[in-house]
This record gives C-alpha cells, structure tokens and sequence, in this order.
C-alpha cells in the first residue's frame, strides 16, 4: 500500500474518490466538507437543508463532483456529534469506510477527516488509527483484500506546518504494522517523479 503525504489541497489531489467528514451539529460546514461544498456551489448545503444527508453517525453520502474538483466522486461520513469525536471513534468508523471502499473499487483514495485542537484529535494520530483500522479489517478477510490492499494508493493531505506531524504518524504506523501490512510512504512530489520513470 501506498501512502501519498501532500500539502495541495484535498481538491486538487490525483485519486479517484475524496473521502471526508462532517458533524451533525456544526454548521455552516468546516474543512474540507465546506471546501467542497464551496467547490460544489453549495451542494452539501442544500442536501443538508433538504434533511438528504444529517451527518449522523455512520451515515455514508455518495455524490459525483462533476468536474468542479479533480476526484471523481465525494464520500461523505456523518461523524456524529463533536462532543463525541475522538481518535478511537474514528478507528470504529473504519470497518464501514473499508466496505464501502471495496464496494466502490476504489484504489486512490484521499482522506480528509477533521483535525485539530478544537476536536482534540491531531492529524498524525487520526492518520495512525485509520492505518491500524484498515490492518485489522485485512487481518479478518480473504486474501482477495490483500491484492486490493497491495495496489491502494491513500492520500492524505494536511498543512505545511503540520505535514511533520501526518508523517510521524504514518511512520508510526507503519512501524507498529510491519508484520501485517505493507506501507511505503511518498510525498506528492516523489509520486509524481515515480510516475514518470
């Protein structure tokens, strides 16, 4: 598995499906889910006006970006309420994410999910608890999951000031998960120059 670190904004990321978060009771939307309501014109907004999606815990929102950001399609995640994010509640969250992700055949994936110390839950560790997440789920399926799990490419976008942070959490993942799961990781600018070899 590839792990893509970059500084670029989620909605410039190369991959197929942007996968990002949202709270039930923060609005206007923050983040990247108001990023891409942004992009999308007030999209999300309206949805959420309309009681279509309410970001209720677990609750999955599929939409296609047509054209107006580079990945193709959005996966929204109802987070439930802020009081209630945290770290381990992201790891639950990720045994659904999984599915879905197989269910879409999706094998570049950006991750987005909210981070800082407003929601207690810092980029590098919110980053190490999906990657521990999706070992445990791989450990529990059919070898069919480890050739999917070989060619996925996740992405992770984060801050300047923060990247440090995303990546010592990556590595710390990929440290404790050495035995189960293979992880290299690349910034955006080693990606693209790996691509053109």
């Amino acid at each position: 598995m590839d792990i893509i670190l970059s500084i670029e904004d989620v909605d410039l990321q190369e991959c197929e499906l942007l996968v990002t978060g949202f709270f039930q009771d923060e609005r206007p939307l923050k983040g990247t889910s108001g990023l891409i309501d942004w992009r999308l014109n007030g999209m999300l907004s309206h949805l959420l006006k309309e009681g279509r999606m309410t970001g209720e815990w677990q609750e999955n929102t599929l939409i296609p970006c047509h054209g107006r950001v580079i990945p193709r399609l959005i996966l929204l995640l109802g987070l439930g309420k802020v009081r209630d994010y945290s770290t381990l509640r992201l790891r639950d969250l990720f045994p659904r994410l999984l599915q879905t992700l197989r269910n879409l055949k999706s094998s570049k994936v950006c991750l987005s999910f909210p981070s800082n110390e407003k929601y207690n839950v810092g980029c590098g560790k919110s980053a190490e608890v999906l990657l521990e997440g999706m070992a445990d789920c791989f450990n529990s399926e059919s070898s069919q999951d480890e050739d999917w799990a070989g060619k996925l490419q996740l992405f992770f976008t984060v801050e300047e000031e923060k990247f440090s942070e995303i990546l010592l959490g990556v590595q710390t993942a990929q440290s404790i998960l050495k035995d189960r799961l293979n992880i290299k990781i690349f910034t955006a600018s080693e990606k693209r120059s790996r691509a053109s070899l």
